[in-house]
């Protein structure tokens, strides 16, 4: 089936879901994830679109015996729980300082940052993932941040967040937030997690690079979390640390990247999730992207669930996920072929440009007189 006929049918359930009562549909389950692991299993999906995918209740037996055998990395839900994912494409007029900004972006060089972090297996607490941390906190004090490492523990093993801070000169006590996790996972020995998640930490990255030297009206933190893959534990930390400091409602937001490098065909498509709370955030996220990053569709979804931004939304933080549309089909998920050559470096491009400009916007990015950035607008 073609995927605008999948998306029609998407959209018609999702409508149906809103207008009918559980009765009408007793069937239907919604499984959010990835299939590719449930493949052996050989289920006849009703649809599949947006990383959700429908079922029949009758294979959730199935499922559910695959789950005990430690494939846990989903959620099912009742059809009924299903909130509609809405195509959002609103264009606002470009600034050309954030452009100019945007300009600085170095796709070639976020690429090779990708192969740098799939060259460790990056398994929470391991020497890979060290290796990782290591060089992460080196790049981020190359460049000028403040880092630091805090340190706590999945499974009674030590491990530790990177953190890089640039204090705003306007609003110092306004914090924005961009994070990605570190960490990788595979049904192998060998985790080089390079769309999971070396493509959205090598964004924070990215981000943090072409800042550097700018000032910013609010404070800024680029944060690479461990622990992810065994349960959201680096961003809960996170989020307990600034809950016992009593600093966390100077957290105005925060932005994930995860999976934001793979494409199942030749568009460009962006998944933005968050809670019904933070919709204004979800829709300043697709208004950036319409206007600096033509060519990526992108779609806004209530059913939040899976990655780091879950703890923040949860402690009613307006938090958002990026993540690329098709992850939800993508081959190389928690497996050891999830390597570098699977990466769609437009695809990335677009995603990141589009939290660039979300950032330089929400933290109000301070450009000088002389529009240092115009070059390619004279």
């Amino acid at each position: 089936m073609k995927k605008a006929t999948h998306l029609f049918l998407f959209v018609f359930l999702a409508c149906w879901t809103a207008s009918s009562s559980w009765a009408d549909h007793p069937k239907l389950m919604v499984l959010r994830g990835n299939i590719t692991e449930l493949s052996e299993l050989n289920i006849p999906w009703v649809l599949s679109e947006h990383g959700h995918h429908v079922f029949d209740s009758k294979y959730l037996p199935a499922i559910n015996q695959f789950r005990e055998q430690g494939h846990d990395h989903f959620i099912i839900k009742p059809f009924s729980a299903f909130k509609p994912i809405t195509k959002n494409q609103t264009k606002g007029n470009a600034n050309p300082n954030i452009q100019g900004l945007l300009n600085q972006l170095d796709i070639g060089r976020w690429y090779n940052d990708v192969v740098t972090l799939s060259s460790w297996s990056r398994r929470t607490a391991t020497t890979g993932n060290v290796s990782a941390a290591n060089w992460l906190a080196n790049q981020f004090s190359q460049m000028g941040y403040t880092v630091s490492q805090p340190s706590f523990t999945v499974q009674g093993q030590s491990t530790k967040n990177i953190m890089a801070e640039k204090v705003g000169t306007v609003r110092p006590d306004d914090w924005y937030l961009v994070g990605a996790h570190m960490d990788s996972i595979s049904n192998t020995s060998q985790a080089p997690g390079a769309v999971d998640n070396a493509s959205g930490c090598a964004a924070v990255v990215e981000m943090a690079r072409v800042v550097k030297d700018m000032d910013f009206e609010a404070s800024l933190l680029f944060i690479c979390y461990s622990g992810e893959e065994q349960g959201l534990h680096g961003s809960a930390f996170h989020v307990s640390t600034l809950s016992n400091n009593q600093t966390l409602s100077q957290l105005k937001a925060a932005l994930t990247m995860d999976m934001i490098g793979y494409s199942s065909n030749n568009d460009r498509e962006l998944l933005i999730e968050s809670s019904q709370a933070h919709t204004q955030l979800m829709n300043l996220i697709a208004s950036m992207a319409a206007t600096y990053a033509p060519g990526l569709t992108t779609y806004t979804s209530t059913n939040y669930w899976g990655s780091d931004h879950v703890p923040y939304i949860d402690a009613g933080v307006p938090a958002v996920l990026l993540i690329d549309d098709d992850y939800g089909v993508y081959p190389g998920y928690h497996r050891s072929t999830d390597q570098p050559e699977n990466i769609d470096q437009d695809q990335a491009m677009k995603i990141i440009t589009t939290n660039l400009a979300t950032l330089a916007n929400l933290a109000g990015a301070v450009f000088s007189d002389d529009l240092i950035f115009m070059d390619d607008f004279e």
